[in-house]
């Protein structure tokens, strides 16, 4: 049986994922390596891949006519995006960068009145 692992890149169609496998193949004649994507379709029985997953897929019987492997595991879930989180992790670091500001402020307006940081007189 023929294992590969391949991205997500559609997983529009119910049970089935389309993955993108990429490979690198050598030209003589430019002497350089180009990189190729074989597109396979794949089983995906619960639907539970998402597109950006990194998953492995494996050879078996023909399923359809365009569909003859099947998703053994995902490998890597794609991160996603959730608008709340990633505001409140925004409003975390600009709150964050203005104590930051506050405190070099405070301590530059001590050096120039002529204060040691961090001494008590």
């Amino acid at each position: 049986m023929k294992k590969a692992i391949g991205k997500v890149v559609s997983d529009r169609a119910n049970k089935s994922i389309l993955v993108a496998i990429d490979r690198w193949q050598w030209l003589a004649k430019y002497k350089k390596e180009i990189k190729r994507t074989t597109k396979l379709m794949a089983h995906d029985e619960n639907n539970e891949c998402r597109v950006g997953d990194l998953v492995q897929v494996q050879s078996s019987r023909p399923l359809s006519k365009n569909k003859a492997f099947r998703m053994t595991k995902i490998i890597q879930a794609a991160k996603v995006y959730n608008p709340e989180e990633s505001m409140a992790e925004a409003a975390a670091q600009r709150a964050l960068e203005a104590a930051q500001a506050t405190r070099s402020h405070q301590q530059q307006s001590q050096a120039s009145r002529g204060f040691a940081a961090g001494s008590d007189l």
